[in-house]
């Protein structure tokens, strides 16, 4: 492909833009005036050319890849932990990391739980590719994937088209190949069998995913300590919303403080001066808020203002309900007839 047919596919649309606002491009080589008729036409005819170019190529690369993996020859691996890959040898495994995998095939034969895997491997620093942290995710993934037995399931995912070139799962789109003893393993077949019975019993456990609920909120408080958006919480029955860094990590990254739902409800009615709390008025009116340590909060509204409150939490005695207070009237009696009866 010439360069200058490779650059029209992406360049044509910003010459577009730049005639639509009254800037001719000159292209010297061509002799092209892109205010031109004749330049618009040619401009259009060496795109064409380009892209058919590049599905030509595209085309002839998925041909060759494809070709391979009838062969069973393991193609385009860069990185999986546990291996490393040079020119001269290929695919060999690291020493280091291997004894790693290793640990996580016993830890999850065991019992342990995915978590509590990925919390030993990040807390001991033994990070994924390009130094990234383990998650719950890429752990299943690892312990799911067959090269660690040294074989290779191939087309496991495709590229859409040469244009977009979205790399998607391989979901019976496409033939898929299983070839054995492509590269050195660092587990046996009875190891990785196991981890994946394991890997099933965890799935099985797993309470069903309860239906995506909407809150009033989302979104829409900020904490001004790290920057992130407040989540929904319950407590006790209570709607409140919190700080996910402080709910994941702690007071120590993050003092904010959990709010009542019916706190900020509350203080957006007397801001805005209603009886009761509109929803969908209130997305119209705000734009967001700041929920600043410990006790205030910043209304950011829509037409420019913002409107700096202070906040408190009701009293034990305040927040009890009645159902709550006859509860506590049978328990101190219970408590009594107890120490009557000794």
């Amino acid at each position: 492909m010439s360069r200058f047919a490779r650059n029209t596919v992406t360049s044509l649309e910003t010459v577009r833009e730049l005639k639509a606002i009254g800037v001719d491009v000159y292209f010297e080589e061509q002799k092209i005036h892109s205010m031109s008729g004749d330049g618009e036409l040619m401009l259009t005819i060496l795109s064409a050319f380009a892209q058919e170019e590049s599905r030509s190529a595209s085309d002839n690369q998925k041909w060759r890849i494809r070709k391979a993996f009838e062969n069973g020859e393991l193609m385009n691996i860069r990185t999986l932990f546990g291996y490393r890959i040079t020119k001269k040898k290929g695919i060999e495994i690291d020493p280091e990391q291997a004894e790693v995998v290793r640990e996580m095939f016993t830890r999850i034969i065991r019992g342990d739980s995915l978590m509590s895997i990925v919390r030993w491997l990040n807390r001991n620093e033994h990070f994924g590719a390009f130094g990234g942290k383990w998650t719950a995710g890429r752990l299943r993934e690892a312990l799911s994937n067959e090269k660690y037995m040294g074989h290779s399931l191939l087309q496991k995912a495709f590229r859409n088209n040469h244009i977009e070139k979205k790399l998607l799962p391989n979901q019976g789109e496409l033939p898929q190949y299983y070839a054995t003893e492509t590269h050195p393993a660092i587990i046996d077949e009875a190891t990785f069998e196991a981890a994946q019975q394991a890997l099933e019993r965890i799935a099985a456990q797993k309470p069903a995913s309860k239906p995506w609920e909407h809150h009033i909120f989302t979104g829409m408080i900020i904490c001004s300590v790290c920057g992130k958006p407040y989540r929904h919480v319950k407590n006790h029955g209570k709607s409140r919303w919190a700080c996910p860094t402080y709910i994941m990590e702690g007071k120590a990254f993050c003092e904010s403080k959990q709010i009542p739902e019916e706190i900020i409800m509350r203080m957006a009615c007397d801001l805005l001066g209603w009886n009761s709390f509109d929803e969908e008025a209130f997305r119209q009116e705000v734009d967001h808020i700041t929920a600043v340590y410990p006790h205030t909060l910043i209304f950011h509204l829509r037409d420019g203002r913002e409107e700096r409150l202070e906040w408190q939490n009701r009293s034990r005695s305040e927040s009890w309900t009645p159902e709550m207070r006859e509860k506590a009237r049978k328990a101190a009696r219970r408590k009594n007839d107890g120490k009557n009866s000794d």
